[in-house]
């Protein structure tokens, strides 16, 4: 690729898969939440967040990406996206090519396991081969990832947004605490039953609430 360190291509390679994410030419996500370290297995190298709904839904969707400098692993690497279809709505891979092309049975193993496949070519640039079809996540390691990468989910409009625990972007936490005594969830009176809501809907509750009281 360079004469830099296979760490500094590596790098490099991200922030451009990154910046292809989130520009209104790629794949236009909201944000970028930092993949936390100590994240379990599987873990991608890149997470972007996407707006999937539109004017009567606030639907979020989470993308994962796996990143490399090489397509030698091609298939197992193809594997390794497609396990982060647990939490993940779409996955893809992102190969560093320089002037060659994804061949028809890299595209054929992509199609077979559901992957997209982003190619970066020798000037660092991104272009999608292969769109990612959509995925059906695991509802629990959806919303569990959503809270590990310091997100909530809205309990209205559904969106995904920085919890309010860690952020000082408005929005509001509640436990629901009738609901976990009712399942056995109540441990030493503490509850764990953590419900958010987002700016918007928070602001429009109290608007509802104001006018019917006044």
């Amino acid at each position: 690729m360079s004469n830099r360190s296979p760490k500094e291509d590596g790098l490099r390679l991200r922030k451009s898969v990154s910046s292809w994410l989130l520009a209104p030419s790629g794949l236009n996500c909201l944000s970028l939440p930092k993949v936390p370290k100590g994240l379990s297995n599987p873990r991608p190298d890149v997470i972007g967040i996407s707006h999937s709904g539109g004017y009567f839904a606030g639907d979020s969707e989470l993308i994962a990406v796996q990143v490399r400098t090489s397509p030698s692993r091609f298939i197992s690497t193809l594997g390794d996206a497609y396990a982060c279809s647990v939490f993940a709505g779409r996955v893809y891979c992102a190969f560093y090519l320089g002037e060659a092309n994804f061949s028809e049975e890299q595209i054929e193993a992509a199609l077979h396991l559901r992957v997209g496949l982003i190619r970066v070519d020798s000037d660092f640039s991104c272009q999608r081969t292969l769109p990612a079809p959509s995925l059906q996540p695991i509802e629990r390691f959806r919303l569990r990832l959503i809270d590990e990468l310091g997100l909530a989910t809205c309990q209205l409009c559904a969106i995904v947004f920085p919890s309010p625990a860690e952020s000082e972007n408005g929005g509001s936490l509640f436990w629901n605490e009738i609901w976990a005594e009712h399942f056995g969830r109540l441990r030493n009176e503490s509850v764990y039953d953590r419900r958010a809501l987002c700016p918007d809907c928070l602001q429009n509750l109290e608007k509802i609430a104001t006018e019917r009281d006044g």
